[in-house]
């Protein structure tokens, strides 16, 4: 294990993906659930989701406490667009499943978020449903983005449609069995692919939060793997869009010395989250950075009590601390590097983060 690598070199682009022209359509999407505008990076996005508007089961769009208007506005000077999000996890996807249930409450809600576009002015909506438990879950939603894209279709001339794609084998849902993904690939503008979660306290093993190629005992459980699974399944790499993680996932370990591996047994519940943004399980940027409290002094120093590791086996960076046990599984420069290089190489046609 060393204590760094070096960053991807020139980029070798097959001449299928020059010739298919992905290259000169190329977008970022943003993920945020906040208002405050000074740390968004305008000039590396062209897309900003607004995560997310809440979904009532009669399919209306509660609008109440939302303050987006000078947000959505200093994005469209940027020349960024805007989409509006529903779902999420847990109860915000329950509550849009609700609302898709039924064909009345489909297009109600299809016709909730027309009127939200035009209400804030967004540039488009955004499926968030995490995930379709069963194929009768995902023939709802189906129905739903028909819906939505016949409503936006009559409305408007040009607003957008995507959704998210679960992290991996080309699956809609954890327990979905493997479905021809062309129908949705065909509905919306963009799939966005969350190719990351993959291990965290939540985990047997502690591993990288997105690993880039699959580890061992782990097969489909890697950002290379989902891509490779989507477009197996018939997702169009033009409308693919990768997740990219601005932050890691912790766990509890027993560590075993010597130290020969990130690939430890994870004990305990999830260990409590970073000091700034203080999410269970899980370390922002911010947290990693925290000139008081966090785990690195500089991009690859790390402080005190901890140490850092670079993985060659999953092209990641991780961390240890010395006392507490707490392990890190995160992105960097470096590896974002890499899976960004990907992206260009395989031809699809951007990128997604959460978080901005």
């Amino acid at each position: 294990m060393s204590a760094t690598a070096s960053l991807a070199g020139p980029i070798n682009v097959p001449e299928d993906v020059i010739a298919s022209g992905v290259l000169n359509k190329t977008v970022i999407f943003g993920y945020t659930y906040k208002t405050e505008m000074g740390a968004i990076p305008w000039n590396s996005l062209t897309h900003l989701v607004l995560a997310f508007f809440d979904v009532e089961p009669s399919g209306d769009v509660n609008t109440k406490g939302t303050n987006v208007q000078d947000l959505i506005s200093t994005a469209h000077k940027n020349g960024v667009k805007v989409l509006g999000s529903i779902g999420g996890s847990g109860s915000g996807s329950q509550a849009m499943l609700a609302a898709l249930t039924t064909n009345d409450t489909r297009v109600h809600l299809a016709k909730s978020l027309v009127n939200l576009i035009r209400t804030l002015d967004l540039d488009g909506v955004d499926y968030d449903f995490e995930f379709p438990n069963d194929m009768q879950q995902l023939a709802h939603l189906r129905l739903g983005l028909q819906a939505m894209r016949a409503e936006l279709d009559s409305s408007f001339n040009s607003k957008l449609m995507t959704m998210t794609l679960f992290s991996s084998k080309g699956q809609f849902g954890p327990d979905i069995t493997t479905t021809d993904a062309r129908p949705f690939s065909d509905l919306v503008d963009y799939g966005l692919l969350m190719s990351y979660d993959y291990f965290g306290s939540f985990s047997k093993t502690s591993a990288p939060n997105s690993p880039f190629r699959d580890i061992p005992g782990y097969p489909g459980l890697s950002f290379t793997s989902s891509i490779s699974a989507w477009i197996d399944a018939g997702w169009d790499p033009a409308k693919l869009v990768a997740g990219l993680p601005f932050y890691g996932r912790t766990a509890i370990v027993d560590v075993i010395s010597p130290l020969t591996s990130q690939f430890m047994t994870v004990t305990g519940n999830a260990p409590p989250g970073g000091p700034v943004d203080k999410i269970p399980g899980a370390w922002t940027w911010k947290d990693l950075r925290d000139p008081t409290n966090g785990a690195l002094s500089s991009a690859t120093t790390p402080r005190e009590g901890w140490q850092r590791f670079w993985s060659t086996e999953t092209e990641t960076p991780w961390l240890l601390h010395n006392v507490s046990r707490t392990y890190i599984g995160y992105d960097d420069l470096e590896s974002l590097t890499i899976k960004a290089h990907h992206i260009i190489t395989t031809g699809l046609v951007g990128a997604m983060v959460w978080m901005v």
